[in-house]
């Protein structure tokens, strides 16, 4: 049997209920990074750029992200492709400002790109925060009747 080549300098293990998923580490200058970054590899899957390029954190981004697994808010499945949702599409957006939760048709700013946290998000100017990203789940296409 072949013996694994990936060389992994730490893992962390987060529970949330009964689900249990494991963030595996690996030194960034394995992969064509700078000292001092790491690779991240989530549930047996790589962290890519929407381009599927190796995506690299430091500390602190790799802090946020481990936060964010442990508080439920990363999503249980990260897709492999982005959604087809172009730049300039209507859709209505779900979103908090102020403490309280706001729901506006908006155009997108942008197309859709892979956060830190592994999920894909949508920038779009909404009236009431103004420019803001948000998560592509929290985003409704609106087709013309």
């Amino acid at each position: 049997m072949p013996r694994d080549k990936r060389e992994f300098c730490g893992s962390v293990s987060v529970r949330i209920d009964t689900m249990r998923r494991k963030l595996e580490l690996s030194p960034a200058e394995k992969y064509g990074g700078e000292a001092g970054l790491f690779r991240v590899r989530i549930g047996r899957r790589w962290i890519d750029t929407p381009e599927g390029k190796p995506l690299f954190f430091d500390r602190a981004r790799l802090a946020e992200l481990i936060a964010a697994h442990a508080l439920g808010e990363a999503v249980a499945v990260l897709p492999d492709t982005a959604p087809d949702l172009p730049r300039n599409s209507r859709v209505s957006v779900k979103f908090w400002h102020r403490g309280m939760p706001w729901c506006e048709g908006v155009f997108t700013s942008s197309p859709p790109w892979r956060g830190f946290d592994g999920r894909f998000y949508v920038w779009v100017m909404t009236y009431a925060a103004g420019f803001i990203a948000v998560p592509v789940d929290d985003v409704e296409v609106r087709r013309a009747k």
